[in-house]
């Protein structure tokens, strides 16, 4: 063990530091988990005592699934004045598991962003673009949280102002919407480009 251990220390540096804490503290019977996976393993949602879905730090950086503008699943609604336009990102591992398999693995996690609408902002001439961001939500699949698997999840955000932390939503609000219309397995395949078009399966 000691020698792959130092392997690892020539020829992978930063990832064999992590590696060589995690044998470290296990000696000591305080073994810890590494602050972010290693490259291809499964991503799995975080949660605190409280058992409330704790907010990846890197979910803008995700794999983006698609967008809309005014979209809404509200068969009474009139169509907004002022649409808000929506980005749905997935996180990578479970995209790369999707895109594999054609299903949507325990612990997927998708973000939807919420921004208000820009226009009229030099040089642009015509047209709106996602300026300020109104709300971050999440969906997620895990079964051992709740018995329908899917719980979803907001963390505000109007003027950039997110909680760092979610319970989940009553089922009500978004499950049975997800349950009754999503194309596949309560994700709406139907709006998203990236994954519609990945699903082979």
């Amino acid at each position: 063990m000691r020698s792959r251990i130092r392997v690892l220390v020539v020829t992978v540096g930063f990832t064999a530091i992590a590696i060589s804490s995690i044998v470290v503290s296990g000696a000591a019977g305080q073994q810890q988990r590494p602050s972010s996976p290693v490259a291809g393993s499964p991503r799995m949602p975080q949660y605190d005592k409280d058992r409330a879905l704790l907010l990846p730090a890197d979910y803008r950086q995700w794999i983006l699934a698609g967008t809309s503008l005014g979209l809404s699943y509200n068969e009474d609604a009139q169509a907004p004045r002022d649409p808000m336009f929506h980005e749905t990102l997935i996180e990578p591992t479970a995209f790369r598991h999707f895109a594999e398999t054609g299903q949507f693995r325990e612990g997927t996690m998708l973000a939807l962003i919420l921004h208000g609408t820009g226009q009229n902002v030099l040089p642009g001439r015509h047209g709106q673009f996602a300026a300020e961001m109104h709300g971050v939500e999440m969906s997620v699949k895990d079964s051992t949280r709740l018995p329908e698997r899917w719980a979803y999840y907001s963390f505000g955000g109007m003027n950039g102002q997110t909680r760092g932390t979610a319970q989940p939503l009553p089922k009500q609000q978004c499950y049975a919407c997800h349950s009754e219309h999503a194309q596949r397995d309560n994700v709406f395949l139907q709006f998203y480009s990236l994954l519609s078009s990945a699903a082979t399966n």
